[in-house]
């Protein structure tokens, strides 16, 4: 049994415990977190562990001492441990630790249950126990009666029988329950190769000497890894040590061993009812012989894992199907080793060999779960319309570059079934954040990585565009998401509400790119989110780069935790990340394309006077940065000209917020206006970026956006919005809005200002609205938003906020469309980020993210949705969370196609597509489906930062740059095996 994780496994532990949950929020308070935390750490160390005493639990709800056949006269019974007060409360808060599945009611968990932040937890519960020595049970393993083992198994298998019997979950949540198979004990001990990485682990914890090893095994295993651990054991003195590390040799030696014959002669026996299925198996015997070559045995356990990902749900019988499920997890050991035998001994292949191994591979990787049928789809179109005749560089690093998307993929799929237990577990114990991870690394992944990581560094080394990552070249596992320049301090973790100037000079890393970012000079996540998201469409307009880099390099960079790091994303998608030298750190005042941005609202257009409410089907375009911001009046004009695409709005005018400004601010004998312009010409005056100024400048802030959330406009004024709010939606209560900033502000020229000010969602109830309303009005000056805006802004006391209340209109699916191609910048290409329920794409939600042709239904896959929640609206008022379908696709092929003609239809039918040049510009839409039909919610210009172009870093490093599309790469040239 294994022990606690070490080493360089512990290093990204710490770093990825500094980072923020994205998990709803606890019901527990801090305070109840630490008493947890504490809890369960003196679990680990107790007798008894989370148990208090040895109790019969009886059918008819007795709980008896542990005496002979207590339980004979309550209707029979288990004996197993009673939980401990301390148990009790934990599992009250939410922390299912400690589940005896003896006592599991089968029924009750069997569909509804399954896709639960609960079950999440039982499994990652299964893989702490092995990964660290017991867990909670480290000293309660040894417990007599506390659990009883025969009584386990059978509950698990009951379990396991009863998802597997299900179509849908089998199909939906298969990789879920192969995974559950792995970690559930029930009669079948399966996944060889996960034992020998626990194994190994718990020897590196008795014997600091042996974590070399330990890492070696983890990283690559291979046959050499027996003879090695054996002469290690050589120099121990210890019997008990000799024998551990004996035992571990021997598995190696399993591993490596001929068990491909017996794994399918038994899974034959299963199938025999199946004629076709058995000829299908039948035909990969040759390759599975005792004397077959690694490549051979690779090959047919990438097709065997196919077949049974493929059949499994054509058996009848439940048993068949759990059996199925068992065999393919000893088939991934087996071509785990097979893949590492080829790791270990390469064989001089052709790229176009190389290419067709990496699709084999990739079969795996759909066959074990990590990819869907969609995904595998997308690889196979890529990758095998590369022919071994010679290729253009273009074409090759292209078809490439979506293999380097696999890694992503198998991680969000990962998340979508484990995230939200990881995240509730993880309050309690950081190492539950070490589950992806340790699932990628005994999977198809390894095997897979390594090969696309060889065949993209040859591809980028042709075009001279090499990732280098602290002076090592990279492959895959990269992925650019903003172009851009910052030298600055490396810094792990959200940086802090009251960061100030410390933040804006800070390259930040992150787990994911979180909506509420505050303004930074760099960023480095685990995980890309979407390229549309409110936040990365902000640091695309500022110039902020912004890199998404798998987990396994996260250890690396804390490391480099506080010194100069320099970060570059050039717009061809080359990346560097490096220490920053002296020539690095002069670049560092004026490289730097967010720092130039100066925000220069139109005030001559300001009216400022216009105090009536104003019908959202009143306005048009032009009405922007005059009597309410572009929001309001983009999507007045939209629904001139799409009217039953956009729900019916009523908009309150600046002039009421300016109006608000004349009321007196304190005791200061000023009205709140001119204390405004007080204060900023003092701030002026200061330093910028001083320790001095940053605190005079959140002083100023704190007392203004306190003032405004208590501001009120006076009885007359609320009286006038219900009458106003009854004729355009109805009785109150009868409806629904979405209160919505709209200021003059956003959507310049220069600045997007995406996402910055407030939208409350779904607001139900005139006092709700009033509430909302004023809100609104205060959210241009919350920390976050004033960040971001204030310090590039001329004239700061003119913001000016309008309030868009838009009727609540619910969708089936949502997201973020923009005209031109973000990803690969093709011709005649849009992209799309798209999520179940309504909101989650711009609040950065993993969504389904496509590139999509205008004219010919030509669809590429970048990402699949993978958020395993979903909102929809509330008919009480806010949102409600609930489970995602986890569906291959969100948008139907239909739902494109409507897509597609609406933005060939659009430059026609939206005149303001165009600038004052009359070129077309790239629009930003935010739209809906329900039930098929198109609705919208916004659009705007995106607006994208011009200093990128003139900054000499980025462009030297794509001038270095061959001309790919010039240069011919001969397919059947084996790769330079250095």
């Amino acid at each position: 049994m294994s022990r606690m994780i070490t080493a360089g496994i512990a290093a990204m532990l710490g770093l990825l415990a500094t980072m923020p949950s994205a998990a709803a929020p606890a019901t527990a308070t801090d305070g109840d977190i630490e008493t947890f935390r504490s809890d369960l750490q003196a679990m680990k160390a107790a007798q008894r562990g989370p148990f208090r005493r040895i109790r019969w639990f009886c059918k008819d709800g007795s709980v008896l001492p542990p005496e002979p056949y207590a339980c004979k006269e309550h209707g029979g019974g288990t004996q197993h441990g009673e939980w401990s007060v301390e148990t009790l409360a934990l599992r009250d808060a939410g922390y299912a630790i400690a589940t005896f599945y003896t006592d599991l009611d089968i029924d009750g968990f069997v569909p509804a249950r399954v896709a639960s932040a609960e079950f999440a937890q039982m499994l990652i519960e299964q893989y702490l126990i092995r990964a660290d020595d017991g867990w909670i049970l480290r000293r309660a393993q040894f417990y007599r009666g506390a659990y009883q083992e025969e009584g386990e198994r059978a509950g698990s298998r009951k379990l396991l029988l009863r998802m597997v019997a299900d179509d849908e979950l089998l199909s939906r949540r298969y990789l879920q329950l192969r995974i559950a198979a792995s970690l559930l004990r029930h009669g079948k001990e399966t996944n060889l190769v996960s034992r020998i990485r626990q194994e190994a682990s718990s020897l590196a914890v008795a014997d600091s000497a042996f974590t070399p090893l330990r890492n070696r095994i983890h990283a690559r295993l291979s046959p050499k890894d027996a003879a090695a651990v054996r002469d290690y054991a050589a120099g121990r003195s210890d019997e008990s040590d000799r024998a551990a590390l004996e035992a571990l040799a021997a598995m190696i030696d399993q591993a490596f061993g001929a068990e491909s014959a017996r794994t399918l002669a038994s899974l034959l026996r299963v199938l025999e009812p199946y004629p076709q299925v058995t000829e299908e198996v039948g035909r990969l015997q040759p390759l599975l012989a005792e004397d077959s070559t690694a490549s051979q045995r690779f090959t047919a356990t990438a097709s065997l894992l196919q077949i049974i990902r493929e059949q499994i749900g054509n058996l009848r019988r439940a048993s068949e199907r759990l059996a199925m499920l068992d065999a393919a997890n000893e088939v991934l050991s087996e071509h785990f080793i097979a893949g590492a035998a080829l790791r270990t001994a390469p064989e001089p292949l052709s790229r176009h060999q190389q290419i067709a191994r990496l699709l084999e591979s990739a079969g795996a990787l759909y066959g074990s779960g990590l990819l869907s049928k969609r995904q595998l789809g997308e690889l196979e179109k890529n990758l095998g319309a590369l022919p071994a005749q010679p290729v253009v560089l273009a074409d090759y690093l292209e078809k490439l570059q979506v293999a380097g998307l696999a890694e992503s993929w198998a991680a969000q799929t990962l998340q979508f079934f484990f995230k939200t237990g990881i995240d509730k577990l993880a309050e309690i114990e950081p190492l539950a954040l070490l589950f992806v991870q340790d699932q990628m690394r005994g999977s198809p992944l390894v095997f897979f990585d390594y090969l696309s990581q060889r065949l993209l560094q040859d591809a980028r080394a042709l075009a001279g565009t090499p990732n280098l990552w602290f002076g090592e070249e990279i492959g895959s596992g990269i992925r650019p998401l903003n172009a851009g320049y910052a030298v600055a301090p490396l810094r792990i973790g959200m940086p802090e509400e009251d960061a100030g100037t410390l933040a804006r000079q800070g390259i930040f890393v992150l787990p994911e790119t979180v909506a509420d970012l505050p303004p930074v000079a760099g960023i480095i996540t685990a995980g890309a989110g979407n390229p549309l998201s409110h936040v990365q469409l902000l640091a695309r307009n500022l110039g902020i780069p912004n890199v998404a880099v798998p987990e396994d390099l996260l250890a690396q960079l804390e490391n480099y935790a506080g010194q100069r790091v320099e970060l570059a994303v050039t717009r061809r998608g080359a990346v560097r990340i490096r220490l920053a030298g002296a020539e690095q750190l002069e670049q560092e005042v004026t490289a730097q394309p967010a720092a130039t941005t100066l925000l220069r609202p139109d005030l001559d257009k300001l009216n400022l006077g216009q105090l009536d409410f104003v019908r959202l089907s009143e306005l048009r375009a032009r009405d922007s940065g005059s009597t309410v911001g572009p929001k309001a009046a983009n999507l007045g004009e939209l629904k001139f000209h799409y009217p039953a695409a956009v729900a019916d709005g009523l908009v309150i005018p600046f002039g009421v917020f300016r109006q608000l400004l004349e009321q007196p601010f304190e005791d200061s004998g000023m009205t709140v206006f001119e204390w405004m312009v007080q204060s900023y010409a003092a701030l002026a005056r200061m330093e910028a970026g001083s320790p001095a100024h940053d605190r005079a400048t959140e002083t100023f802030r704190q007392r203004l956006e306190n003032w405004l959330l208590e501001a009120d406009p006076g009885d007359a004024f609320w009286a006038r919005l219900d009458e106003a709010l009854t004729a355009v939606f109805g009785p109150d209560g009868s409806f629904g809005v979405f209160v919505r900033s709209d200021t003059n502000v956003e959507d310049l020229p220069n600045f997007t200002g995406a996402g910055l000010n407030l939208t409350v969602a779904n607001v139900v109830g005139f006092d709700a609205i009033k509430d909302a309303v004023v809100r609104v009005w205060a959210s241009p000056f919350t920390r976050r938003a004033f960040a971001w805006r204030q310090s590039s802004m001329e004239s700061p006391q003119h913001v000016y906020p309008a309030v868009l209340l838009m009727l609540s209109v619910d969708s089936d699916k949502s997201g973020v469309l923009v005209t031109r191609d973000l990803e690969a910048d093709a011709d005649g290409y849009f992209s799309i980020a798209v999520n179940e329920g309504i909101g989650g794409v711009v609040d950065g939600q993993a969504a389904e993210s496509l590139r999509v042709n205008r004219d010919d239904f030509d669809v590429h896959v970048l990402a699949q949705a993978s958020a395993p929640l979903r909102r929809q609206l509330d008919p009480e008022g806010g949102i409600a969370r609930l489970p995602a379908s986890g569906a291959d696709s969100v948008l139907s092929d239909d739902e494109i196609r409507i897509l597609m003609q609406f933005v060939r239809e659009l430059p026609d039918r939206y005149p303001y597509i165009t600038d004052a040049d009359g070129n077309q510009r790239t629009m930003d839409i935010e739209f809906g489906f329900l039930d098929g039909k198109l609705v919208l919610f916004q659009i705007r210009p995106l607006v994208e930062n011009e200093a990128l172009a003139s900054n000499e870093v980025l462009s030297g490093i794509d001038a270095a740059a061959a001309d790919i599309r010039t240069i011919i790469v001969p397919m059947t040239e084996p790769l330079d095996e250095n």
